[in-house]
This record gives structure tokens, sequence and C-alpha cells, in this order.
């Protein structure tokens, strides 16, 4: 289940420690995906942006993970699905509401998520995000 356990506090308190953890992936993957669409719009290679921002303030597990997959349109099989992190990310907004606390960037990546999932369907790879700022041809 886990390779470590850290005590986060009384019941409950591991549930806001999941949705800490999705709101840093939530909203890296709507930067990651913004930043993966600008370098392949300006005519770069983002598969390469891991290799090239690789051991600098930039890089992380995501970037190496989800930029790949951006840009190379793998979403199978998904890493997650739309409706799965637009959940968590509407339970976020709603834990920040009743708990005074302003969540900007996760409350404009669950509304990003809400696109998404009008777009390309609930059940779509999350990492389907990118996708909404596609050139039409």
């Amino acid at each position: 289940m886990a390779r470590r356990f850290t005590h986060m506090g009384p019941t409950g308190a591991g549930q806001t420690t999941k949705l800490c953890n999705q709101v840093i992936v939530g909203c890296a993957m709507a930067v990651l995906a913004e930043a993966t669409r600008l370098a392949s719009n300006a005519g770069i290679d983002a598969v390469r942006l891991p290799e090239a921002l690789a051991g600098g303030f930039a890089d992380s597990i995501p970037l190496q993970l989800f930029v790949p997959r951006m840009a190379q349109g793998i979403h199978s099989p998904p890493l997650g699905h739309i409706a799965t992190m637009l959940k968590d990310l509407d339970t976020v907004v709603d834990v920040a509401h009743d708990t005074s606390t302003p969540v900007p960037m996760a409350a404009l990546a669950a509304q990003l998520f809400r696109l998404a999932k009008a777009a390309r369907g609930a059940d779509a790879d999350a990492l389907e995000i990118y996708k909404l700022s596609e050139k039409r041809k």
C-alpha cells in the first residue's frame, strides 16, 4: 500500500494530505501542458524538454514523465482520468472554502480540467489537458 507512513494528525488529516498532493499534481499537469504547447508552437522539440531542463529548478518527476507523453500523444494506458483529477480538485476547492484558504491555482486547474472533461470526456487521460490548446487546422 505504501512504502512509508507519515502521521499527519487527527482523523481526516490523511485525506487533506492527499488533496495537497492533488493540488501539486493537477497544477503541474496544467503548467506542463502550457510549457509543452509553447515549446511545440515555437518549433522546439518538446519531447526533449525534460532532457534540457534536467537538474534545474524545473526538473521533477512530472516533467520527466508527463511532457514526453503529452508531446507524443501517448495516453494509453492513462496515468489517471480527467474525472478523478477534477473530483479531487473540486474537493480541494470545497475544503479551501470551508477553511477560508485561498487556492487560486487549484481553482484554475479545476476549471481547465472541467474544460478538458467537456472536450475529451471524463474517462480520458488527464494528460489530455494538453490538447485544449491545440491549434485548429
